[in-house]
């Protein structure tokens, strides 16, 4: 079994120059919901980049993208099995061939590789519990995003032993990155991509879970994803979530009237947008304008999206 898989769409690769300046946007997995506005003296729209694109880790949805996956097993979660391992991983395969169809419909050079963590000969899990037992427990609890950042860093650290040593020299700092982060440096270097897509997967298939991604909006924690099912449409919703797309489904966690009212306008305007309905079969899914935007596809949002955005009197900029 290779441990690297390269799955290509048919466009050159082209190089782009982009400015960003952050901006908090609404809540998606993983992030709280802080919307900082700026308005001109005379109440004329200041432009703005968002956060979403050439941010952190994550930085664009084009060019090569790795997608690293570590599948984490516990006391309280169903053990992998190596059906379930095969399994999931033919479910990730299955996203990646998606988003890459989407991608090439869009004229949008892409390619992604798949890796993930093994020992010599075979994909094998690492232990690793979380606090509160599962994840809904352990992210809805006191310090409840703390604990699950700890929870992948000791993932990482775990997972970095099958690179030996790090022998690199070149920075002096004396700031000690987060292990994940010494993860995502030795995956980049290894394969030579700047986006590097974590994901850890838990074996929750036939329990009431949730997944998430955390840090999305983030500039200082690299971002990474916890998902808990092995359908495509769930690995795929939350891989976008990494390159910036948002949730454009109503959550039992929001209670802003105008949140709500933002992501019914969406579900009514994109029918089919995998951020809104992805537990629906992939082949009636797509990616829409909006999200395109948020993942760096389409460097211009249509005036008619702006408000699932801002308050109205903050004007996107174009990339």
């Amino acid at each position: 079994m290779l441990a690297t898989e390269r799955i290509e769409s048919g466009y050159m690769r082209h190089k782009f120059i982009f400015t960003i300046i952050s901006l908090s946007l609404l809540s998606c997995s993983g992030s709280k919901d802080h919307r900082k506005f700026r308005i001109a003296k005379d109440h004329s729209p200041v432009e703005y980049h968002i956060a979403t694109v050439n941010n952190n880790v994550c930085k664009r949805l084009r060019g090569d993208i790795v997608l690293y996956a570590i599948f984490v097993d516990s006391k309280y979660t169903n053990p992998w099995t190596t059906h379930d391992i095969l399994s999931t991983l033919d479910s990730t395969r299955k996203a990646i061939n998606w988003v890459l169809n989407q991608a090439d419909n869009s004229n949008v050079p892409l390619n992604i590789t798949l890796d993930y963590y093994q020992n010599e000969k075979n994909v094998v899990p690492i232990e690793m519990n979380l606090t509160r037992k599962t994840l809904s427990g352990t992210l809805l609890g006191y310090s409840g995003s703390k604990n699950v950042d700890r929870w992948a860093d000791q993932i990482g650290f775990r997972a970095l032993a099958i690179y030996g040593p790090d022998t690199a020299t070149i920075t002096g700092t004396k700031i000690r990155p987060k292990d994940r982060e010494r993860l995502i440096a030795r995956i980049r270097d290894k394969h030579r991509a700047d986006n590097v897509a974590l994901v850890y997967f838990i074996n929750n298939y036939y329990t009431d879970e949730i997944s998430v991604a955390m840090h999305t909006a983030d500039q200082l924690n690299p971002e990474y994803a916890v998902v808990s099912f092995k359908n495509p449409g769930t690995i795929v919703h939350e891989f976008l979530h990494l390159f910036g797309a948002l949730d454009l489904y109503i959550s039992p966690y929001d209670n802003l009237k105008a949140t709500i009212r933002r992501k019914s306008f969406a579900m009514k305007e994109f029918p089919n947008e995998i951020m809104a309905f992805p537990y629906r079969h992939m082949d009636s899914l797509m990616i829409s304008p909006l999200s395109k935007y948020l993942i760096g596809w389409d460097s211009r949002l249509d005036d008619r999206y702006l408000k699932m955005l801002t308050n109205g009197k903050v004007k996107v900029a174009s990339y």
